[in-house]
């Protein structure tokens, strides 16, 4: 339950946390360092023992895992995403939807080689840097 900025520990799935900190490579103290937070704040918030998190330290968390504090939360029945189980994928796929420029590349390379689509991505990245 969020009310008043404080997220209830029964709310929180300390598992899911524990896997996207780790898909982050993240260790508590690097956490510590990326959020500002002390880190005897990060191990008790992961060890259980904050039954009180505020929402201000998970929203720091999430945003230095790239991720929404909803992910942090265990509901009644999981929220289902038909095609994507990963925010940002799903981000992507909506911007690739929305502009036809991107959906007009990305059919283009949908029968190119790895070889021709890692060209792709040098010349890319070379206009970036002659942009900038």
């Amino acid at each position: 339950m969020i009310c008043k900025g404080i997220v209830t520990m029964c709310n929180l799935n300390l598992e899911k946390m524990q896997e996207i900190r780790k898909s982050c490579n993240f260790t508590y103290k690097k956490l510590a360092e990326i959020t500002g937070e002390p880190l005897s704040s990060i191990q008790k918030l992961y060890g259980g023992f904050n039954k009180n998190p505020t929402l201000s330290l998970l929203k720091k968390l999430a945003n230095a895992c790239q991720c929404g504090v909803d992910d942090f939360l265990e509901f009644e029945t999981e929220p289902i995403s038909p095609y994507y189980l990963d925010r940002k994928t799903g981000e992507l796929a909506q911007e690739i939807f929305e502009n036809p420029d991107l959906r007009i590349l990305l059919d283009a390379s949908r029968d190119l080689t790895t070889e021709d689509i890692n060209a792709v991505v040098e010349i890319m990245n070379r206009l970036k840097k002659a942009k900038s």
